[in-house]
């Protein structure tokens, strides 16, 4: 098994080193590739199992899409194949058909996903976001200056219940395309929702226990109580996580196989 970290001494931002150390920890130090820029990612050349990447700053943003400018299609071929992706934070704009800074120029994303990214510096949006996949709750932080236009919607990853999606104008967050996973989401999200992780982890074949799983489902299904006993009154997501809560060991269990 092969599990590619693209530019981790770079996208890492806003806790994400937790998500490698997760990954480390989960697969061996041993089955990691850690990529560093400015090599291109291995997993447009060769077979790769999962491929993770960060949040990272504006300027490496610019970076990275002027590295990978011209392999578009090997990128979309990877996908095609299979090959497992979660891309966290603001790695997400990459994969967009632009990213337009507001009163600046605008740059040219890679176009797999026909959304774009408007930037308005200095005007950030943090909130906590209850979202689900699946039958799934999962939890997470938005913290950005970025809404993203187009067709934000075509391929939904998380449907959200409360807190905004990819814009104000649906409750989509994200993008899922077959094996391809992205989110603004941080937290680390993957740490935040371990029901989730198991879940995209077995996707490569991963089947054991994930490195400290009791501790983060026990911290997770706190956060989601806390947020039930908060919002019950307010919020339609006390419904379907209470509901979740109920029948959480009849839902894991088939993914866990």
């Amino acid at each position: 098994m092969k599990v590619e970290i693209i530019y981790g001494e770079l996208a890492n931002l806003l806790g994400e080193h937790g998500t490698q150390e997760l990954l480390s920890r989960t697969f061996g130090e041993i089955r990691l590739i850690r990529t560093a820029f400015p090599a291109l990612p291995v997993f447009l050349d060769s077979s790769v199992d999962f491929v993770y990447m960060g949040p990272m700053t504006e300027r490496t943003q610019r970076l990275i899409l002027d590295l990978w400018r011209g392999h578009e299609s090997r990128f979309k071929k990877a996908i095609e194949r299979g090959t497992v992706f979660f891309f966290a934070g603001n790695a997400l704009d990459l994969v967009g058909r632009s990213i337009r800074y507001e009163g600046k120029d605008t740059i040219e994303g890679l176009g797999l996903y026909p959304f774009d990214t408007f930037c308005r510096r200095y005007d950030r949006h943090n909130e906590v976001v209850c979202a689900s996949f699946k039958e799934m709750p999962v939890m997470g932080f938005r913290s950005q200056f970025t809404t993203h236009t187009g067709d934000a919607a075509a391929h939904p990853f998380l449907l959200t219940a409360s807190g905004s999606g990819m814009n104000p104008e649906t409750a989509v967050e994200g993008i899922h395309d077959r094996n391809f996973f992205a989110t603004d989401l941080l937290g680390p999200f993957l740490i935040l929702n371990p029901a989730f992780t198991r879940w995209l982890f077995n996707l490569v074949g991963y089947k054991d226990q994930l490195p400290f799983e009791d501790e983060m489902a026990a911290a997770a299904k706190t956060r989601l109580s806390d947020f039930v006993a908060t919002f019950a009154k307010k919020n339609k997501a006390a419904g379907f996580i209470q509901a979740y809560l109920q029948k959480e060991k009849q839902i894991l269990n088939p993914s866990a196989n």
